[in-house]
């Protein structure tokens, strides 16, 4: 049986956005193509509100006179090859990366296997040779987007106000596009003269809301462009819509190159959380124009897995922050800050009322992350394409009780060039499983496996579990 060597795609295209004296002279702005690079990488993660990239371009690159004959001309060997350089890649033109493989069926046809991995624009372009662009995602667009100075109403949600924010906002002829599985009230909220981009910002830092730029799912089995999908809300991670029927897998003696996983058991997991929530109280009193007046008052609950002196067991427990009083110190383990908002949450439909509420809610998203398995990070190959919120699972042959199913935290970074395309995948948590069976594909397209039913582990904090320290709020 012949065997064949996958090669690598690559399909990069910068349109030319940005006016300037020399292009307009020149004609209508270029559409550029190249089908090779040196290199090329992104991020993709919710952590940095902006995703960034870089692409270099290789010193035998070209251009086609069209002017005159039509004949090659090399952008390093010509007079004015700074004058060529600067024309063509200037700040502000769009950029759109797509990746794949050349791979062949059992008959030996070839076959392509790529994807959009992103879709951006150019922020800087370098001085040296070769040629480096930098790149950020859809992000820059919104930094361009100025808003109208207005109060957003307590009674209109974070996610209705960026719908509004961003109608008819398109980049490279796509529509962006607003995913948002949450309804997040925040209060009156006052916009400056500011733009899109700054509005997020604030948002992330006053309520702790999250925002990036993901894919969208495909649509009647359509793949949509990448990046052109902005989430936000109470909800970081967007599950898969509908839920997959199958995963991609990655098989330590297969397709993972490398990894920085660390494999632990739930017994020698310790974590502790911070539970925020900031709740909006009507004082009863009415202002001027009639209107209810109200105040924000912060409730902080820190909550824990460990042994309960009253009973002697291992159960949930939780202690309310006093005001000027601090929570104890974290001797032991990783302690994490969690913020609740209303509306839907990862762990279901909840209004924070109070610090019971608060600690269930804290509970619930801290759980996630007590389990048997993996954590950390692998480098695999750039095909499957993997995003944010993805579900996988990893295969490990020679132990296979350590296999299972996990939510992709970030991929940081991919790459692709002539060393050939790979991607840095970030675990976030394991998916618990009801049904490992394994589904063994065709060898020629990526390998899949038949995923669970997403449940949380057992363990519900009761109210008896509440510390001696007390239930007051912080004002």
């Amino acid at each position: 049986m012949a065997y064949y060597m996958p090669r690598v795609y690559t399909k990069i295209v910068i349109q030319q956005l940005t006016d300037s004296a020399v292009r307009t002279a020149n004609g209508a702005l270029l559409r550029i193509e190249f089908d090779f690079c040196h290199s090329w990488e992104c991020d993709e993660t919710w952590i940095n509100l902006t995703n960034k990239g870089k692409l270099t371009i290789p010193k035998n690159v070209y251009v086609i006179d069209g002017n005159t004959t039509g004949a090659k001309k090399n952008l390093y060997g010509s007079q004015n090859a700074s004058q060529l350089i600067a024309n063509l890649f200037m700040r502000g033109d769009s950029v759109t990366i797509n990746t794949g493989y050349y791979m062949y069926d059992t008959a030996g046809n070839e076959t392509l296997d790529q994807t959009q991995v992103f879709s951006g624009f150019i922020t800087q372009v370098g001085s040296k040779m070769p040629i480096e662009l930098e790149l950020e995602d859809n992000m820059w667009l919104l930094k361009q987007i100025p808003c109208t100075p207005q109060v957003w109403p307590r009674t209109k949600t974070v996610e209705e106000l960026m719908n509004s924010l961003l109608s008819g906002a398109t980049s490279n002829g796509n529509p962006i596009t607003v995913n948002a599985l949450t309804e997040t009230t925040i209060g009156d909220f006052v916009i400056l003269n500011e733009s899109v981009a700054q509005v997020l910002q604030r948002l992330r830092k006053d309520y702790h809301l999250e925002a990036y730029f993901g894919t969208a799912a495909p649509i009647n089995g359509v793949a949509q462009p990448a990046g052109c999908e902005l989430r936000i809300g109470s909800v970081v991670y967007i599950p898969p819509n509908p839920l997959p029927t199958q995963v991609p897998l990655f098989q330590f003696q297969n397709n993972i190159i490398s990894d920085e996983l660390v494999y632990q058991r739930v017994d020698d997991v310790k974590l502790s959380a911070v539970c925020e929530s900031i709740n909006t109280v009507f004082t009863g009193k009415t202002n001027k124009q009639g209107q209810k007046k109200s105040t924000q008052q912060r409730l902080t609950v820190l909550v824990w897995y460990g042994i309960n002196l009253k009973t002697g067991t291992n159960q949930w427990q939780y202690m309310v922050k006093q005001k000027n009083v601090e929570l104890p110190a974290n001797e032991e383990g990783e302690r994490r800050t969690l913020f609740f908002h209303f509306g839907l949450q990862d762990s279901g439909l909840i209004t924070i009322t109070d610090a019971f509420t608060l600690a269930q809610a804290g509970v619930a998203e801290l759980a996630k992350f007590y389990y048997t398995g993996f954590k950390g990070k692998f480098t695999t190959f750039a095909v499957p394409d993997i995003n944010v919120g993805d579900y996988i699972k990893l295969e490990d042959l020679v132990l296979p009780d350590r296999s299972g199913f996990y939510v992709v935290k970030g991929v940081t970074p991919k790459s692709g060039g002539v060393g050939g395309g790979r991607q840095v995948i970030e675990l976030a948590y394991s998916l618990i499983t009801n049904n490992g069976t394994v589904i063994v594909p065709p060898l020629v397209n990526p390998v899949l496996s038949q995923p669970p039913q997403v449940a949380l582990p057992p363990g519900v904090v009761g109210q008896s579990n509440q510390t001696p320290l007390g239930d007051n709020s912080e004002e």
